[in-house]
C-alpha cells in the first residue's frame, strides 16, 4: 500500500511542480509586458509635454505667433497623460507648474523655477533618479548663455 502511494506521489509531484512553475512564469511574463507598455506610454507622455514647451520656445525665438488654442489642446492631453502614466513626483511637479503659471499676477521667476523643476523631475524619473543634471544645466540648455543664466538664478 505504501509503495503504491510513493509511486503515485513520485509521478504526481513533478507534474504539479511543472504546472505551478509554468503558471508563475506566465504571470511574470504578463506583468513584464504590462510594465513595458506602461513605460512606453509614460515616456511618450513625457516627450509630448516637453515637445509642447520646446515648440513654444521655437515659435518665440522665430518671432512666430504662438497658437494658443492648439497649445491649450496639447496641454489638456498632456494633463491626461501625466495623470494616467506619470510618476507621482512628475504629477506633483506638473501641478506645481500649472498652479504657479495660472496665478495672477504671475511671477515669471517663480513660474520658470516650477517649469525647470518639472523638467528636472521628468529627467530624473526617466533616468531612475540617476540624472546628474541640475536646474542650472537645463536653463543653460534653454538660454545658451551662462552669464544670462547666472543673472537669472
Amino acid at each position: 500500500m505504501n509503495d503504491w502511494i510513493y509511486k503515485f506521489l513520485s509521478v504526481l509531484l513533478p507534474i504539479i511542480c511543472t504546472i505551478l512553475g509554468w503558471v508563475i512564469y506566465r504571470k511574470t511574463e504578463r506583468i513584464k509586458i504590462m510594465e513595458n507598455q506602461l513605460s512606453d506610454k509614460k515616456y511618450k507622455a513625457y516627450a509630448d509635454v516637453v515637445s509642447v514647451f520646446f515648440g513654444i520656445l521655437k515659435d518665440t525665438k522665430n518671432d512666430k505667433r504662438v497658437a494658443e488654442r492648439s497649445i491649450m489642446d496639447k496641454m489638456i492631453d498632456s494633463k491626461k497623460d501625466i495623470f494616467m502614466y506619470g510618476s507621482d513626483a512628475v504629477f506633483y511637479a506638473f501641478n506645481s507648474f500649472l498652479t504657479k503659471s495660472s496665478k495672477a499676477p504671475s511671477n515669471q521667476k517663480e513660474i520658470m523655477g516650477a517649469f525647470l523643476s518639472f523638467m528636472l523631475t521628468i529627467r530624473q524619473d526617466m533616468c531612475g533618479k540617476q540624472s546628474k543634471l541640475s536646474v542650472r544645466d537645463i536653463l543653460i540648455n534653454l538660454m545658451q548663455d551662462e552669464a544670462e543664466v547666472d543673472k537669472f538664478i
